[in-house]
């Protein structure tokens, strides 16, 4: 009896085991959707937002009792969120500024024109017409460059042709040889500088140290340089450079020119506007009017310009553009900011520049060269007389005075440049030190530095007593 009573309690204990088992299980997450159920009505609750916003997404559904049973480390790093400020973004009134006003996207694809564009079987050549043009030119300027190139040597080889036995008869060596040379059948000939410019040096004279011709022909290479020759014609030009002795003849500058080319000269060279102020019509001295003529010596003018020379300069005075003949030729004036301290070299010298003809020269070129061969031997001969010559010396004279004078004011400014430097350096060195004591002795020296300077100069005469 005893154990069948014993039997039933302990079946009835098990049934209330399983029972109570059950019914955990099925209320695990009873606290949970008492949250769940809460929090609904606080969200109806809130401000209704457009369609455009996104819903809250419903929370997960939950899992199996394994997986929601964490460890003692995951609920150490469990966070509870407020509930209250978990959708506090949502009443920012800056968050979703403008977003209403945006105009919504439409789901039509837009429509895409595909336009038919011809097929072209032949080029347009009128479409090029300025690369046409470019390459034109390019070939015109070519074709001048070797054309005028070809022109220019060529009337360099006829002058060699007529007047080469000219200058051999006068002079022991003509010409320089070397490969850059343009020469007819010798070896020696014309030496190009450019392709317009060609010099031959000559030598072995007697009254002269040398000649240099120097031929400047039109630049016919240059495409640019001819089309402007139409508009103003300059012609091919034989420029004779003499080197005289420093002892050959007595000293005098003279000068027969165009009367144009006769007033540049006498603004530009030095020895004339120096030696010769007055420019003289060349009908004063049997000249054509069109010349005119700068003199320092009327009696050297007048040995100079004897029959056989004014008669020459008369017949071929077209292509004489000016014959200079000096002792104190130096160039150019110099134009410098500050004046030279050294003396200029000057030379003695004869120049001649002489205009060619249409091909380079001709019949007209060989008794221009006689005349300047004639003025070679005269010059040498001339004497002028004593009063003359003293006149001469004593304008060097008063020239070379006045250069002195220049040159030492010149030094006097340099040098007053220098100290005046020197002082500034003292004086920046003396402020740049920390001693008011040594900058007072300096501003005291300078004081009276400047109060001997003010003060005039005094000259003492001394008296003998009686």
């Amino acid at each position: 009896m005893r154990l069948l009573l014993l039997s039933l309690v302990l079946l009835a204990s098990t049934c209330l085991v399983r029972g109570f088992e059950d019914q955990m299980e099925d209320d695990d997450f009873a606290e949970f959707e008492q949250f769940d159920a809460d929090d609904e009505p606080a969200i109806a609750g809130k401000t209704d937002f457009s369609d455009d916003v996104k819903e809250v997404p419903p929370p997960p559904k939950p899992k199996p009792k394994e997986q929601f049973q964490p460890s003692a480390e995951q609920e150490d790093e469990i966070m509870v969120e407020d509930e209250d400020n978990e959708f506090e973004h949502f009443h920012d009134p800056e968050e979703f500024e403008g977003f209403q006003d945006n105009a919504p996207r439409s789901a039509e694809q837009p429509k895409i024109t595909i336009s038919k564009v011809p097929i072209m079987v032949r080029p347009r050549w009128d479409a090029y017409w300025l690369e046409g043009m470019l390459c034109c030119l390019l070939a015109a300027y070519a074709l001048a460059y070797a054309v005028g190139r070809a022109k220019n040597t060529s009337i360099a080889h006829n002058f060699l042709t007529m007047h080469k036995p000219l200058l051999d008869d006068n002079f022991t060596l003509v010409g320089e040889p070397g490969a850059d040379v343009v020469a007819g059948s010798d070896t020696r000939g014309w030496r190009r500088e450019a392709e317009h410019c060609f010099t031959m040096w000559c030598s072995g004279r007697l009254c002269c140290e040398g000649m240099l011709l120097t031929l400047k022909l039109i630049k016919r290479q240059d495409l640019v340089h001819v089309v402007l020759g139409l508009a103003r014609p300059t012609p091919d030009t034989l420029l004779v450079r003499v080197e005289l002795g420093r002892e050959d003849g007595d000293p005098f500058v003279l000068c027969v020119a165009q009367k144009k080319i006769a007033t540049r000269l006498a603004k530009e060279m030095q020895d004339l506007s120096v030696f010769c102020p007055e420019r003289r019509p060349g009908d004063k001295h049997g000249l054509p009017p069109a010349l005119s003529v700068l003199s320092e010596a009327a009696e050297a003018t007048a040995a100079i310009l004897d029959t056989r020379v004014t008669s020459a300069l008369t017949q071929y005075h077209k292509h004489i553009q000016y014959i200079h003949i000096s002792d104190r030729y130096c160039g150019p004036k110099q134009i410098e900011e500050t004046a030279s301290t050294k003396p200029p070299e000057t030379e003695r010298v004869l120049l001649a520049s002489l205009a060619l003809g249409p091909d380079g020269g001709g019949s007209e070129v060989r008794p221009l060269l006689q005349l300047v061969f004639h003025l070679i031997d005269k010059i040498k001969r001339l004497r002028l007389s004593k009063e003359a010559l003293a006149k001469c010396e004593k304008r060097r004279q008063k020239v070379a005075e006045a250069w002195m004078r220049g040159a030492h004011a010149a030094r006097q400014e340099q040098a007053a440049q220098r100290r005046e430097e020197k002082r500034k350096q003292e004086k920046e060195r003396i402020l740049a030190e920390d001693d008011p004591e040594k900058q007072r002795r300096w501003e005291l020296k300078e004081q009276k530095r400047q109060q001997k300077r003010k003060t005039p100069k005094m000259k003492q005469l001394k008296v003998k007593a009686l």
